[in-house]
């Protein structure tokens, strides 16, 4: 129903299998269930399909997310899809959570408030990120002109009072495909999609499935074409490749306010905004404060991962006390090495208790950062007037160790099983603090997550082989090589003569062989995979994309 197939990670018996179609976890059978896909989706001899025809044989949904994600002055020179199940590995390993595909951008969204929003269960209604700025504002009494998504209808109770407050949760890395795969994980989250409003078919609406691009989208209503935050990664004035959001120093690549900074500005800065996340990133949820003329000092936090401790860019936001006053880390810390029944400075098999800059990786920092979240919330004042206030916070464990040990991994459990705790938790102060009936409840995630190569029957590609071999075939022409975009040195271009077009061309016709160098990269093994088969489905200047016209029924 929603392209289950090349859908890994999902757990037989889980909600998403019931929803769709099931697919166990295990290597072999999911394997075997995407032995079609690659089938369908090998390219090897024939002529180089054009620019045009590899969009259009895209799947709809596929192209229409690509091109939401594609903003000309900030995104890379050429877009690029590997081949179902091949993906993009991180450098020299690891696993990339970056495409179109449903397994990455199908996640929860789920809205709850007793007395706020009635209780509906899961709804069939689509839905994307872009309909969360669009439906908190229906909430507060309100309306967001120009956003790209809409006021969800099921949401806003007919004659409920306005929430004093209302609280947005990302579980970063948490989509359907981790959600599926550990089903008993989470049974707070069941409890609010069945006591409030659940989008079982949301999408998070844009490719790249990356942090600071989906964030964005959920705090301004408008996706990276609109917004201009593309990815990690973007181009900034001069053209150098540089951090979204400049790693806290700036947030002027974004180009639309957020419906944080509308609500704020139209009430005269009078509600409390506040972010409480691990890196500046997450400000796409509510805007740049003081940077944006006639804006303020919103609260805004991000990790410090040297020291553990919340920091943020004073010139325009604030760091609200509440947060470095907050306790008991080190207890929390001690409760995760005790776990396993053993006191040894270790989480599991992972020695990294004493690691200072690892900590915010733990179970035990989820349940620090609710605290913290806890404190802000009353000694702040959230919810405690008649001016609606709006708070976002960003859970970042669940995605750290998927990169880390992989989403399969009991790593990645614990800190659902934490995340699912702290968010009992943060329901519970609600209900005590601000009281049912004066706050409503966002939760949602920003991507799903990658399973391993071997797990699933894929391939790993090497992006670093990529990029040599593209400097052997071209010279020394690229910045950067991304899970779906390839940015370009332009001087350098010009400087050899090549083109954008010409570099395109190469990667469409990229095949295995030429990626396969590495030893646990080897090609083959149950006809899945040939040496001549291309690697990508789509290699195309990023620029085209906004003008392809698809032949009727095709994309377009």
């Amino acid at each position: 129903e929603r392209e289950r197939a090349s859908v890994p990670g999902a757990a037989e018996g889980s909600p998403g299998a019931r929803r769709t179609l099931a697919i166990a976890a295990s290597g072999a059978l999911l394997a075997a269930a995407l032995a079609a896909v690659v089938a369908a989706t090998r390219g090897g001899a024939g002529p180089l399909p054009t620019f045009r025809e590899q969009a259009c044989a895209l799947p709809r949904e596929w192209l229409a997310l690509t091109r939401r994600g594609y903003f000309e002055e900030r995104s890379g020179h050429i877009a690029l899809l590997p081949r179902t199940p091949a993906y993009m590995a991180s450098g020299a390993g690891g696993w990339s959570h970056s495409g179109p595909w449903p397994y990455l951008s199908e996640v929860p969204l789920v809205f709850y408030g007793p007395g706020v929003v009635d209780s509906a269960g899961e709804v069939p209604r689509r839905a994307t990120l872009a309909d969360v700025a669009p439906t908190i504002a229906a909430l507060v009494g309100g309306s967001l002109p120009g956003a790209a998504g809409r006021a969800l209808p099921e949401v806003p109770a007919s004659a409920a009072p306005r929430p004093r407050l209302v609280v947005t949760v990302v579980w970063d890395g948490g989509g359907w495909n981790v959600l599926d795969r550990f089903p008993g994980a989470w049974p707070e989250l069941r409890r609010l999609m069945t006591e409030g409003v659940s989008y079982g078919r949301a999408s998070v609406g844009s490719s790249p499935s990356v942090t600071p691009a989906v964030h964005t989208t959920l705090g301004t209503g408008v996706f990276p074409a609109a917004h201009g935050i593309t990815g990690v990664p973007v181009r900034d004035e001069e053209g150098e490749v540089v951090d979204s959001f400049l790693d806290g120093e700036s947030a002027r690549f974004l180009r639309v306010p957020a419906l944080a900074e509308r609500w704020d500005e139209a009430h005269g800065n009078r509600p409390k905004v506040g972010m409480v996340g691990y890196e500046p990133w997450h400000l796409g949820m509510i805007g740049m404060g003081a940077e944006r003329p006639g804006g303020d000092r919103d609260d805004a936090a991000w990790l410090d991962i040297e020291s553990n401790e919340w920091t943020t860019n004073e010139r325009h936001y604030r760091l609200p006390p509440a947060l470095p006053a907050t306790g008991g880390l080190e207890r929390d810390v001690m409760r995760t090495d005790a776990a396993d029944g053993r006191v040894d400075g270790a989480w599991r098999d992972n020695e990294i208790i004493g690691d200072v800059a690892r900590v915010e990786e733990l179970p035990g920092f989820v349940h620090y950062h609710e605290r913290a979240l806890r404190n802000l919330i009353s000694s702040e004042g959230y919810g405690d007037d008649g001016a609606t206030d709006l708070l976002f916070t960003n859970f970042k464990q669940i995605d750290r160790n998927g990169h880390y040990y992989n989403m399969d991994s009991p790593e990645v459990r614990d800190a659902l099983v934490a995340s699912d705790e702290a968010l009992a938790d943060l329901v519970d102060h609600l209900d005590g603090t601000v009281g049912r009936g004066g706050y409503a409840l966002v939760v949602t995630a920003d991507h799903g997550q990658q399973p391993d190569d071997s797990a699933i029957g894929g391939y790993g590609i090497d992006p670093n082989e990529v990029e040599a071999d593209i400097a052997e075939e071209f010279g020394p022409i690229v910045r950067a090589v991304w899970p779906t975009e390839v940015f370009l040195l332009e001087d350098e271009l010009a400087a050899a003569g090549v083109t954008v077009e010409e570099v395109a061309r190469f990667l469409g016709d990229y095949r295995l062989r030429d990626n396969a160098t590495r030893p646990d990269l080897a090609v083959g093994g149950a006809g899945r995979f040939e040496p001549e088969d291309r690697v990508f489905a789509l290699a195309m200047p990023a620029a085209m994309l906004p003008d392809v016209r698809c032949p009727p029924g095709r994309p377009s």
